[in-house]
């Protein structure tokens, strides 16, 4: 029988209590005896720089429990929620030692083998219904909702909730790759993910706009103690990411020194939204301004955010859609405890990919390899540029993180 082992795929932007609550919950409810996180690079899902980096979040995951913390490198962890879970499904499964996987839900009562079966097979009247929604000049997502909405209704509503919308993606990759791990839902504690107030279980997002305001004390006791000390930390070093004015200054000299066809070579950028990128650029004082001046009901705002990332990193299209037909090339350790010291053993003689602790290592993989640490580097030295207190070239020479020593 196989020891327990179980992932998350995380991004502790930063850690707050309600991560705390859903290790400690996957732990117990799966009997783990061990937990490996697969952890967000410098960029995260929504197309924001990370408020710190993801050196600094595998310090707290460590010290919340994780044994074992992985990277999901730059060109997936910046991306739509289907590229980011089946980049971090895939890593987590092809540990060869994962047994099930936990994430959070907003309601775990919802008919979710009906609706990815109608995903898989993909019958006649769900893809009238998504090419009718599209055809009204919706986003995929927002269509693909409609449309499972009218087969099973209610699922729309369900789908409103970020960690609902990420589980079924989760799940949709597990089961179309016929991984055998086993699923771990946890209901979320207090606040929604987009909820801006500080509250008893306040957002990462909540959190984050506290410390734009200034308001850093508040902010801290929303944190374990742990995650606030190493918060307060990076704010004393000045290796935090809270004034996007950097961010800005950065992308909006690229965008206005570009011709919309040269922008439209990016990763996902197409249908004319070049030319509004571009244009908003001039009027623009803000990557939020930007941002929202650019959203509609065909691309929404992470989108946006994300085409803004892909051009800053120099993601093009073709190269992005090789990552993504190609997969995660390498499985990259940031941080381990002595507990995930035995499972990184056990990982380099079960794992289907490559494992590497150094930057360096990648090259002499593969050429994917060596294009997708190029980006992670990229988009490293990128967000140094974005702190008051750099740190230029260290990715180069980063060492894992091994906690207690």
């Amino acid at each position: 029988m196989h020891t327990p082992i179980t992932g998350i795929v995380a991004e502790y932007n930063p850690l707050h209590f309600g991560h705390r609550h859903h290790m400690k919950e996957a732990r117990s409810l799966s009997g783990a005896e061990g937990i490996i996180v697969v952890l967000s690079s410098n960029f995260v899902q929504r197309g924001e720089p990370a408020l710190i980096s993801k050196w600094e979040r595998t310090k707290a995951a460590l010290k919340c429990g994780a044994d074992l913390v992985l990277e999901l490198p730059l060109v997936f962890s910046s991306h739509n929620a289907g590229v980011f879970a089946n980049a971090a499904v895939d890593i987590l499964a092809m540990t060869g030692i994962v047994t099930h996987i936990s994430f959070g839900v907003e309601s775990p009562d919802w008919q979710m083998d009906k609706i990815l079966d109608i995903l898989i097979e993909e019958p006649e009247p769900f893809k009238f219904c998504l090419k009718e929604e599209l055809d009204k000049g919706c986003s995929f997502v927002e269509s693909r909702a409609a449309a499972l909405d009218r087969m099973v209704p209610g699922t729309a509503e369900k789908l409103k909730g970020s960690n609902n919308s990420l589980a079924l993606s989760y799940m949709l990759r597990i089961k179309k790759k016929n991984w055998k791990i086993n699923a771990v839902p946890v209901m979320r504690l207090g606040s929604g993910y987009h909820d801006n107030e500080l509250a008893e279980f306040s957002s990462a997002t909540a959190v984050r706009k506290a410390l734009s305001k200034g308001k850093v004390q508040e902010a801290l006791s929303r944190l374990p103690d742990f995650s606030a000390e190493i918060l307060k930390k990076a704010i004393e070093k000045g290796r935090t990411c809270t004034d996007e004015g950097r961010l800005w200054n950065i992308l909006r000299s690229r965008l206005i020194s570009m011709d919309p066809v040269d922008l439209a070579k990016f990763a996902e950028i197409g249908e004319g939204i070049e030319y509004l990128l571009k244009e908003k650029a001039f009027a623009s004082s803000s990557f939020s301004e930007w941002g929202k001046a650019c959203t509609s009901k065909r691309y929404p705002l992470g989108r946006i955010q994300r085409h803004g990332i892909h051009i800053l990193i120099g993601l093009e299209h073709w190269t992005n859609r090789a990552f993504q037909r190609i997969g995660p090339p390498y499985i990259r350790v940031l941080g381990m405890n002595e507990n995930g010291r035995k499972m990184l053993r056990r990982m380099r003689k079960t794992a289907s990919l490559p494992v590497i602790t150094r930057y360096g290592a990648a090259s002499s993989i593969s050429d994917t390899a060596s294009k997708v640490m190029k980006y992670e580097l990229i988009g490293s030295e990128i967000w140094e540029q974005l702190i008051t207190e750099g740190e230029f070239g260290r990715e180069h020479s980063r060492k894992i993180i091994i906690s207690g020593e």
